[in-house]
């Protein structure tokens, strides 16, 4: 691949909004009504994907302007507080959600394929890139909106991002199923152990 055909920018270049979350403390408000608007926190983001299943609910009207913290299919979500750097892709499954304040979402112009910069963000260079200009101790990480906007994002032509976009998603379906074939032969193991030992 010739490099020369990649260019470089930063990320409040590239993307169309990079907001923080809703600063909701009160857990009175959350519920597992799915009668509500979904709920993104630092816990639901596991393995690179949102675990929707587990997912809180609440009530938009029991917070200022929900729209201004509103995410859809396509928007990355990051983490900005928290003791681990989390970056995830708002699946199609949710149609729209709420997330707090220890989450930033980006929203991406055209040009730049969204599963292309989720999987850039997941790599080593895209990880240090991003923890270049963050405030961390050696417990809390903590990130803000002007910090992820200066990160240097590299942008090859659109045919490669969505060969790129494809690999993701197959890797990601294999890990998926390998994953489940292991819980699977465990959980075949286990009940052979018992059923061993109960004869």
């Amino acid at each position: 691949m010739n490099t020369d055909d990649i260019s470089y920018a930063p990320l409040k270049e590239l993307a169309k909004e990079i907001f923080s979350g809703a600063p909701i403390y009160n857990i009175e408000k959350f519920s597992n009504s799915p009668d509500g608007i979904p709920l993104i926190n630092i816990k639901d983001i596991v393995d690179g994907q949102i675990e929707f299943s587990n997912l809180s609910y609440l009530d938009p009207e029991t917070i200022n302007k929900p729209e201004r913290f509103t995410v859809y299919p396509g928007n990355v979500i990051v983490t900005c507080r928290g003791t681990q750097l989390k970056i995830a892709l708002v699946p199609d499954a949710i149609k729209k959600a709420i997330i707090t304040a220890n989450l930033i979402a980006i929203r991406v112009k055209e040009g730049l394929s969204p599963l292309f910069l989720t999987a850039y963000l997941k790599t080593k260079k895209g990880q240090r890139a991003l923890l270049t200009n963050a405030t961390s101790t050696n417990v809390q990480l903590v990130l803000n909106v002007s910090d992820i906007g200066e990160v240097i994002i590299p942008v090859p032509s659109v045919s490669l991002q969505e060969k790129i976009a494809n690999l993701v998603n197959v890797t990601e379906e294999q890990y998926r199923l390998s994953i489940e074939s292991a819980t699977l032969y465990r959980m075949i193991t286990n009940q052979v152990i018992i059923d061993t030992l109960d004869k």
